[in-house]
């Protein structure tokens, strides 16, 4: 009896492996068929350019390193 289920649980094992897998949903950036709202790029776009105090991209926050390996502060 226990090589009879044995047998079962390693054929379903191998089910379970080899089944066809369902496609797993696409990311929200992979959606290509979503049009883009240029109206709300070109805001976006001016508000950045309206930004009184806008931020550098080069080292603005390189205090703020808190992951793994980052070094600690003194």
């Amino acid at each position: 009896m226990g090589g009879l289920l044995g047998l079962v649980l390693v054929l379903a094992l191998i089910v379970w492996v080899v089944r066809p897998r369902r496609p797993a949903f696409p990311a929200p950036e992979d959606d290509l068929t979503t049009p883009v709202d240029r109206e709300e790029l070109e805001a976006a776009e001016r508000e950045l350019l309206q930004d009184p105090t806008p931020l550098s991209i080069e080292g603005e926050f390189d205090d703020d390193d808190w992951g793994p390996g980052a070094p600690r502060s003194p």
